[in-house]
């Protein structure tokens, strides 16, 4: 059984035109196992992912044996991530582990984008040393990570709760004052809320169009996924203030202290990549100048 979760105007408590939305912990049973929400949106997300990486490496006629196997690294190391950032993010969680069990801890330890991101990219890193690897194969990425985070997110939106930070924009989403009431950990749930997993649907949808239709312009091998991940980081980084993770120290969250060395280290990157002139146009050659015989 769901529960509603109605997206009012913040001003009037009247619906909006984004209309009802259904809070929704699991889509149904499959004998005795229990579908999760949130499970199967990460699941398609990890799937449909990995296909759009797949044919990305298949077109440039890369794909082997090596980096599949590079490909599950990935997914290990995104898995590991994840939920280290919440650990990190909320250690009154990783307390309450304690009690339960181990299969149990491992589906409620929280999953995070950005420790997903952080952790599979050094894992490729470790994977392609251990390989001998040397191709650039991040650009096959850049595609699949703004896709599949669109629909992680769409999960998230219909399973967690807080959404975000009071507010009194008009697209502030509430939810009914039984479900409000129900969750402790939420607050601010009993007014309108900033729907940050929408935010980031949004960012990632014009990012994946965007990458679509200029994605054969960057001239340099890898860079179109780390120009998605420099302006995502700078995005999310923003966000946070937006949504309730808890500050860590200097009134940053746990998510913004990941974001600040991942966003500087890719500047440092574009920094050296401008001084070394590897955008730079090269100029066209001079006419070829026909001699008379």
């Amino acid at each position: 059984m769901s529960t509603l979760r109605s997206v009012s105007c913040a001003s009037t408590q009247k619906p909006c035109s984004l209309g009802t939305e259904p809070l929704l912990p699991s889509l149904g049973h499959v004998g005795p196992i229990v579908i999760g929400t949130h499970d199967a949106f990460t699941a398609v997300a990890l799937a449909v992912g990995l296909a759009i990486y797949y044919a990305e490496l298949r077109r440039r006629r890369w794909l082997d044996s090596t980096i599949v196997w590079i490909s599950f690294a990935a997914v290990f190391g995104g898995v590991i991530g994840a939920r280290l950032i919440t650990v990190w993010e909320r250690p009154d969680v990783a307390d309450a582990f304690a009690s339960m069990p181990l299969t149990m801890a491992i589906e409620l330890s929280g999953k995070s984008i950005i420790g997903a991101v952080a952790g599979g990219y050094l894992a490729i890193v470790l994977a392609k040393r251990g390989f001998g690897y040397r191709r650039s194969t991040g650009d096959c990425y850049a595609l699949a990570i703004p896709v599949a985070t669109v629909i992680g997110r769409i999960g998230c939106f219909l399973t967690e709760l807080p959404l975000g930070k009071p507010t009194t924009l008009p697209w502030g989403a509430t939810v009914d004052p039984t479900t409000a009431a129900a969750s402790a950990a939420c607050p601010g749930c009993n007014g309108p809320m900033h729907p940050t997993m929408l935010y980031e649907v949004a960012f990632n949808i014009v990012a994946a169009l965007v990458i679509w239709r200029f994605r054969g312009r960057i001239p340099v091998p890898g860079d179109t996924l780390k120009l998605y991940l420099v302006s995502a980081g700078i995005f999310r980084f923003f966000v946070e203030y937006l949504r309730t993770s808890p500050p860590q120290a200097l009134g940053l969250t746990a998510p913004q202290w990941v974001l600040i060395p991942l966003v500087a280290l890719l500047v440092v990157h574009f920094t050296r990549q401008a001084m070394a002139g590897a955008w730079r146009v090269p100029a066209p050659p001079p006419p070829v100048l026909e001699v008379a015989q």
